[in-house]
């Protein structure tokens, strides 16, 4: 204070004033165009449903700002990856303001639903198909206009999950394996509870997709008429040697990707074993989010993902859950997983695809609508319980 005094103290009082008001105005001017850049970069990851010009909006009527709602959430290999828009994960955050709850609910990606995937009406895809279709923008392009655009992939997820679990689905936010590790790694990694130790010895190798292994022209000719399984074997150089130890584990993004991608370990190998595994990790993310006091610092890393990122979460929403973060940090979190040991059956489509589906029967949904809300309200009351015992 002392140096800014004599700065300006041999100055006239309204030119102090004068000077003042000047930086305030610069100061205020630097922060503007900060997040008018802050807006504008986010506008790259986010994407408005498509609105038929011929269609009239009907004002919405107000809601009830403790009503629960629901992110979907996917994660996609992108990139170079086969089948790049196909979700490797499918789960569902089931928000509950009133009750102070979060429901994570994992799906398997081979449930197989009907959407509309053409103008002729719905047909039958595995449920990790439906982001790929909407995100196309040649194919399929006579599928109605509600599931075309920039967000036509995350609409049509959503109309399919909606289907499955008996209720709206709000938002979605789908990320690649490029922007996954990215956010880990920003994070400073996160400590992951590893349930049970595993090995899995045939991870495969970005960009080994292909290799030889040093085998001739004749050897790779006769190996094209391989099972996938033998093939895993005769190719061991396009495999890696995975090892996680029960416990609490330190995990870099590429790391945490491997363990949530993991699909033939002994020990944990299933979808369901997948699924439990990218709950866990979910649980590290919030703490660690928490931990390193990351709210702040979120828009404007998200902003960074253009190309990695997409969701239909405008900023405002962002911003005023963000404003809300003290609150979610205490909000119980139930890990839900739909499986062949609930709600799913194996089954084989009329084409021979190996699929899920409701054990009474496919599109009876019903039955698992009932069971996901048994859950939802048992957990409720749980919940309810232990904040009277405290």
């Amino acid at each position: 204070m002392q140096t800014w005094y004599a700065t300006f103290s041999h100055l006239n009082p309204s030119r102090v004033r004068l000077i003042m008001l000047g930086l305030m105005a610069g100061i205020l001017f630097l922060v503007a165009a900060g997040l008018t850049f802050i807006y504008a970069s986010y506008r790259q990851v986010s994407v408005k449903p498509y609105v038929s010009p011929t269609n009239s909006v009907e004002p919405s009527p107000s809601l009830d700002p403790l009503r629960p709602y629901a992110i979907l959430l996917l994660g996609y290999g992108g990139g170079n990856h086969a089948g790049g828009k196909l979700t490797d994960t499918i789960m569902v955050a089931r928000v509950d303001p009133r009750a102070q709850t979060v429901h994570l609910l994992s799906i398997p990606r081979d449930v197989w639903v009907s959407f509309p995937s053409s103008a002729e009406g719905e047909t039958h895809w595995k449920l990790n198909a439906a982001y790929a279709i909407g995100s196309d923008l040649r194919g399929y392009a006579s599928r109605p206009d509600q599931f075309k655009g920039e967000a036509g992939g995350g609409e049509l997820a959503k109309y399919a999950v909606g289907k499955i679990v008996g209720f709206p689905i709000d938002h979605f936010v789908a990320v690649n394996f490029a922007g996954f590790e990215r956010s880990i790694d920003v994070l400073g990694g996160v400590n992951v509870r590893v349930e049970r130790t595993f090995d899995d010895f045939l991870y495969p190798i970005e960009g080994k997709e292909e290799d030889t292994c040093g085998k001739t022209p004749e050897e790779m000719v006769a190996s094209a008429t391989f099972s996938a399984e033998l093939a895993e074997k005769e190719f061991p150089c396009r495999y890696e040697h995975l090892h996680f130890e029960a416990g609490l584990v330190h995990m870099d993004g590429a790391t945490a990707l491997k363990y949530v991608r993991s699909r033939h370990g002994a020990q944990d190998g299933s979808d369901f074993g997948r699924s439990a595994r990218q709950r866990n990790l979910l649980t590290a993310v919030r703490d660690r989010i928490f931990e390193v006091n990351f709210i702040p610092k979120a828009i404007p890393f998200i902003s960074t993902l253009a190309g990695n990122m997409q969701t239909d979460i405008p900023i405002s929403k962002l911003q005023e859950w963000f404003g809300q973060a003290n609150q979610f940090q205490n909000y119980a979190i139930y890990n839900l997983a739909l499986t062949d040991q609930n709600v799913f059956t194996e089954g084989r489509s009329s084409d021979g695809q190996y699929i899920f589906h409701s054990r009474a029967g496919i599109d009876d949904w019903q039955s698992i609508h009932d069971y996901i809300q048994a859950q939802i309200v048992a957990t409720a009351t749980a919940s309810a319980v232990k904040d009277d015992q405290e």
